[in-house]
């Protein structure tokens, strides 16, 4: 009974230690600083968030994009060495999708953004640190 607690508080405390740095990176990533050329970008027109690991262990990340003019935008995610695991075109005014990806399979994730007429360009890059914690426990009765 002791094991399955600590077992949990220990599952419990690494998730949250994840979405913690999940967020933590969209906001250090969402800067405007980090792009080079100037544009004109409203804040709250682009949102990362890291949903959690779902019952088939994949990692969900959900991107919103406000999009009011209706441009067309590409949203690439590549993995850690740079190579393309999804890219598509869209031109939603209201954009929210959630992508799923293999917890096992990545250890980190990049998501673009940006506006075919280069006004809007984003960036968000995801490290995922997988680490276990075994508790043993031994009592003599």
């Amino acid at each position: 009974m002791k094991k399955q607690s600590i077992q949990t508080i220990a599952k419990r405390f690494f998730l949250g230690n994840l979405l913690a740095a999940a967020l933590f990176l969209s906001a250090n990533a969402a800067t405007p600083a980090s792009v080079s050329k100037p544009y004109s970008f409203d804040a709250n027109k682009v949102e990362f968030n890291y949903i959690g690991v779902d019952h088939l262990n994949q990692l969900s990340f959900n991107v919103k994009y406000n999009n009011l003019p209706g441009n067309t935008f590409s949203l690439v995610v590549l993995d850690e060495n740079g190579e393309q695991l999804f890219k598509s075109f869209y031109s939603d005014k209201q954009f929210n999708k959630t992508f799923k990806l293999p917890k096992s399979e990545v250890s980190k994730v990049t998501f673009l953004i940006e506006d075919i007429k280069g006004s809007v360009k984003e960036k968000f890059e995801v490290n995922v640190k997988t680490s276990s914690y075994d508790a043993v426990i031994v009592s003599k009765g």
